[in-house]
């Protein structure tokens, strides 16, 4: 399955990788951060709280 960009933010990228799978990607260290999730609401939902966890842990 080709891979799909589902939603940008401005440090992050979420991709559609196919079978329930996603990846959040950090655009300027490439970190890759895998999602399984039933549906694209859900991947979003996931992500927003990995982001916020992540930029928590850097402040």
């Amino acid at each position: 399955m080709k891979r799909r960009t589902i939603h940008q933010w401005r440090d992050w990228l979420l991709e559609y990788i196919g079978d329930d799978n996603y990846e959040l990607i950090k655009k300027d260290t490439r970190e890759v951060l895998t999602i399984v999730a039933k549906d694209v609401m859900d991947a979003e939902n996931k992500s927003q709280q990995l982001i916020k966890n992540t930029t928590e842990k850097q402040v």
